[in-house]
């Protein structure tokens, strides 16, 4: 009996370390900064892209001539904005001017990551863009994995032209349930980013884009989410790809697919 006791009690003392644990690195679990300091990124020299400062946002910009719309993208939970060159690429053939936003904390900056920062400064990003618009253009939102929760807040925040979501999810939590079903997520995690609920605000056209192989963030997380816009909406599942490949296998059909979403606008 003192076994089992024994047994019992160690059992529930790692437990209870595992919540713990989990409780007070969750941010290291979740926020994947690289050790690059914001503006040291060749690559962006490469695509003339220039590293833009204002008050404690950090962005940057590629911009042309003739642009006939903004594209605004929101990265995933790991490296950097610096990382991201590929959206470029990906978006070679619209004559947009494209801002890849760094998040507070990543880049080598001060603030700790987290949720409510986040949100607070690409919703003050976007802001900004429009004031500095004097054409008008329409302005799309782009979001890749844990960007897409961003994304979709600020969507349901302000007026945009559409909304791009790639690997999206309906909550952090919801994706913390699904590979930690063992822990009491609801009651420990701090950063939910619940994009189901922010999507319910979302007035402008979205279009969706996952991978039907995807293990980090399943395809019935976008099936779900798509439920919960109001508007025009599209889901394009991408066989063959995961997560992480989504935008190399998935290229040419995620080009043509933007391209229409934005060239179909008025």
């Amino acid at each position: 009996m003192k076994i089992i006791f024994h047994i019992l009690a160690f059992s529930s003392g790692g437990y209870l370390l595992i919540l713990a644990i989990f409780f007070f690195f969750q941010e290291k679990f979740l926020f994947f900064p690289s050790n690059a300091a914001f503006g040291n990124c060749p690559q962006m020299e490469q695509y003339r892209a220039m590293p833009i400062r204002f008050d404690d946002l950090r962005y940057y910009l590629q911009q042309k001539e003739r642009a006939n719309c903004w594209i605004i993208v929101f990265h995933g939970n790991a490296g950097d904005a610096c990382d991201r060159v590929y959206f470029f690429d990906l978006l070679k053939n619209l004559n947009a001017n494209m801002i890849l936003f760094e998040y507070p904390g990543y880049g080598k900056d001060a603030n700790r990551p987290g949720e409510k920062i986040f949100l607070k400064q690409a919703l003050k990003l976007t802001q900004r863009i429009k004031m500095q618009n004097p054409d008008n253009l329409p302005i799309y939102l782009l979001g890749e994995s844990l960007g897409t929760g961003v994304a979709t807040w600020v969507a349901g925040q302000t007026e945009i032209e559409g909304l791009i979501l790639l690997s999206a999810y309906t909550s952090i939590a919801a994706v913390a349930r699904h590979h930690y079903p063992w822990l009491p997520v609801d009651r420990l995690l701090k950063n939910r980013f619940a994009a189901d609920e922010w999507a319910k605000a979302v007035h402008a056209p979205v279009l969706l884009f996952h991978g039907v192989d995807d293990d980090i963030i399943p395809v019935e997380f976008s099936r779900k989410l798509l439920l919960n816009f109001k508007g025009d909406k599209e889901l394009i599942e991408i066989d063959g790809c995961g997560h992480n490949d989504l935008l190399f296998i998935g290229e040419s059909k995620i080009q043509k697919a933007i391209s229409q979403f934005i060239l179909m606008k008025p």
